[in-house]
């Protein structure tokens, strides 16, 4: 799996950057979430934690994806402005109780 920065926008309002991400994953299926943020926030130097996925769009027969990505500076940050779908999804935290 290859990860290639297309597009990186500041959100000074949100406090985060806003991430387009292209996946070459030819010859292999879709990356997993979990696999694909983890190697995201390595390539960034985040923690896992501050990295939220929004999308992850597979383009058929091709074995390429594109995605878009979130990352915060901290993790509280990220659980305050973040809908909670999206945090769970990400594997940031289970449930509101």
């Amino acid at each position: 799996m290859k990860i290639d920065i297309i597009e990186k926008n500041e959100n000074k309002l949100l406090d985060r950057t806003e991430i387009r991400v292209k996946v070459d994953h030819v010859g292999q299926p879709v990356p997993k979430r979990d696999d694909f943020l983890a190697k995201l926030a390595a390539l960034l130097n985040k923690e896992r934690n501050q990295v939220v996925l929004i999308k992850l769009e597979a383009k058929y027969g091709e074995g390429k994806s594109l995605a878009l990505v979130h990352v915060y500076d901290t993790t509280e940050r990220a659980i305050a402005v973040e809908k909670e779908f999206l945090l769970k999804r990400s594997g940031i935290f289970e449930s509101k109780k």
